[in-house]
């Protein structure tokens, strides 16, 4: 529960100086841009669009590999018990069987 109160906290102060933090550079950016002419203006918009793809395609794919994945495993705790495949075998070298977890060997 103290991790609740500190991220809280942390979050909190995080939102609180949000605004101050984005108020910087907007009112100098939107007058740089207010004063363009409108080709320059029209060419802004296109680099606004070249910039958004690359993140909006990552985005999207890393929603599709969350869903299939999660499709996937969703298919396999469906699956009846009978037609799963057996659990894989360990094979345990004949020198080490008697060796329990924990302990050393006698020789080595």
């Amino acid at each position: 529960m103290k991790w609740l109160t500190k991220f809280g906290v942390v979050a909190a102060a995080m939102l609180a100086a949000a605004p101050r933090m984005l108020a910087q550079g907007c009112a100098m950016c939107y007058a740089d841009a207010a004063a363009q002419s409108p080709r320059a203006k029209h060419q802004l918009d296109i680099a606004i669009l070249t910039l958004l793809i690359p993140s909006v395609l990552l985005f999207a794919g890393v929603l599709v590999a969350a869903f299939r994945r999660r499709a996937h495993e969703a298919a396999e705790e469906t699956q009846p018990e009978g037609n799963s495949s057996p659990a894989p075998q360990l094979s345990i070298p004949a020198g080490r069987r008697g060796i329990t977890p924990g302990t050393a060997p006698d020789s080595v």
